[in-house]
């Protein structure tokens, strides 16, 4: 859309029907690289089995050494797991791993599942294969292993496939990656998006505004963009067909 110079294009997007939108996930400048686990509550963790009570899930946390020094289970065999809830859904980047402070127990191989519900598990995959991670060989050297495929999840289990021939299974554990942005926003027929941009007056000799959607309803406002000279433009559903208007202020254009 071509607009005069000086016009500063206030964008106002009106979601005024069941519309369902795609955009791309909002941009970050930081590298998304945050710990994730560190700042959890003890009851963010849950695990199979604990050996007791001073080896808790809530103590596995990468550095630490409360409580035993990290968690174990009951049993050292395939059927444990350590489990983490993150509070809400997360993009994962890497996962990093330590054994139990001052002993002789740690993890020397695992898998990691994945979940948005913490029930239905995914195996992490890389390679086209279920991905069984090397672990550690001591109590205290950390091993992080950035992820070739990101996750995306709220649950994250971890389940240890080999252990230390001296001890038992012990595990303290890091996990990095952002706040996850979502690629589809749903509305409920009421919900309005608004951006204006920071600057006053802008020159702008090309503007391009591309979106999808999906919706059940045949009329709605999907969206709605005005400038500071009466210039603006619509795009809307009129008895289920799409009509774009613009205004440039001298002229008007309607398909």
């Amino acid at each position: 859309m071509e607009t005069p110079a000086g016009t500063g294009l206030k964008l106002l997007l009106w979601i005024l029907s069941h519309i369902s939108i795609s955009q791309a996930a909002s941009p970050s400048s930081q590298k998304c690289d945050e710990a994730l686990v560190t700042p959890l509550p003890h009851n963010a963790f849950t695990s199979s089995s604990v050996f007791t009570s001073g080896y808790a899930p809530g103590y596995a946390k990468l550095n630490k050494r409360g409580g035993a020094g990290g968690w174990s289970p009951l049993d050292s065999d395939h059927y444990q797991w350590l489990q983490v809830d993150l509070g809400s859904r997360k993009q994962v980047t890497a996962i990093a791993t330590q054994g139990r402070y001052s002993s002789s127990d740690w993890t020397t191989r695992y898998r990691l599942l994945y979940s948005d519900t913490g029930r239905n598990w995914k195996p992490y995959h890389q390679d086209g294969n279920i991905w069984a991670f090397a672990g550690n060989s001591n109590t205290e050297s950390v091993v992080r292993h950035d992820l070739q495929n990101l996750i995306v999840a709220r649950y994250l289990r971890i389940i240890p496939l080999d252990w230390s021939e001296e001890g038992r299974i012990g595990l303290r554990f890091e996990i990095f990656g952002c706040p996850y942005w979502a690629d589809v926003i749903n509305f409920d027929g009421q919900g309005v998006i608004s951006y204006r941009f920071k600057m006053k007056k802008m020159k702008i000799l090309k503007d391009v505004i591309a979106l999808k959607f999906k919706t059940s309803e045949s009329e709605g406002v999907i969206l709605h963009g005005e400038g500071q000279q009466g210039d603006y433009i619509t795009l809307e559903l009129r008895k289920g067909r799409l009509l774009l208007q613009i205004n440039l202020g001298k002229s008007h254009m309607e398909a």
